[in-house]
């Protein structure tokens, strides 16, 4: 690459800089994205107005440890760096670290979360909470808008597994299902194969007995104690047809602890993309 097309590039990048060009930025940041991603939140702390707002980008190679995206949130709070980098370690887990779109990680990503204090409010500690929650829907936001864009996605499918050993197990049973190509293409073709569920929970690692598992599609009961439940297929198959599809894996039995995870299906139109993507 020559970089010199970089440099001469900036002074006039940074003529054009303005208040107005974040809209501009989000699209030029797109890849194989179809719509640009953006997320805002507004708080008040002490009576005065307080801002959190981002953009990201991403469709492909995506599973965030973090895979092929960028992602700027921008506040206009005054808050030091190292309270924001503890945040944002928090944040990530519960956002990014908790999408796949192809299971496919990559060499580059950056996530930022700056801070200008242009507002002139410097939370406290307990005001840091009500703020750490607004950066929180930010990034959650942003994430899902990446799983909802995945190249080739018809779908989101939401993935909650509760009754775990803990929070890492809940995560890592709910990964095995996201990343699973045969329950991608089952919910790609609304396909209410809930043994592929089951399969790629055992495929985790997490030990758990599946005489205790419940499996919900569209919050219907497909799954009961490890056996298949009695329900209408047709009618869960035009639930499923919907661009929302909803997964709950529940491990009974035990208060464990619970994870979100947001994934998409995959279609014909995926293969298409990544077969011809540099040629």
């Amino acid at each position: 690459m020559d970089g010199e097309k970089i440099v001469r590039t900036l002074p006039r990048l940074m003529r054009h800089l303005s208040a107005d060009s974040f809209e501009d930025v989000a699209h030029a940041i797109m890849t194989t994205d179809t719509v640009p991603k953006v997320a805002s939140v507004e708080i008040t702390i002490r009576n005065r107005p307080v801002r959190v707002a981002g953009m990201t980008k991403g469709a492909g190679m995506i599973m965030p440890n973090m895979a092929t995206t960028l992602a700027f949130v921008m506040t206009d709070a005054e808050v030091a760096p190292h309270a924001l980098k503890e945040m944002l370690s928090e944040s990530v887990e519960r956002s990014y670290n908790r999408i796949s779109i192809d299971g496919d990680t990559s060499t580059n990503d950056t996530l930022l979360l700056l801070a200008n204090g242009a507002s002139g409010v410097r939370p406290n500690e307990h005001d840091l909470r009500s703020f750490h929650a607004a950066v929180d829907e930010v990034l959650e936001s942003l994430a899902i808008q990446i799983a909802r864009d995945g190249e080739g996605a018809r779908k989101l499918i939401a993935i909650e597994v509760e009754g775990a050993p803990d929070d890492a197990a809940a995560g890592q049973i709910a990964r095995c299902i996201a990343n699973s190509p045969l329950f991608k293409t089952a919910i790609a073709g609304s396909d209410q194969n809930w043994g592929r569920i089951l399969s790629a929970a055992g495929n985790s690692g997490v030990e758990f007995d599946p005489d205790r598992v419940d499996i919900y599609l569209q919050s219907t009961l497909v799954c009961e104690a490890g056996c298949a439940a009695d329900f209408s297929e047709s009618k869960l198959k035009r639930q499923m047809d919907q661009s929302e599809v909803s997964v709950r894996f529940v491990i009974k039995g035990r208060s464990g602890d619970e994870a979100r995870f947001w994934t998409c299906d995959f279609t014909e139109d995926y293969i298409r993309i990544n077969a011809s993507y540099r040629t």
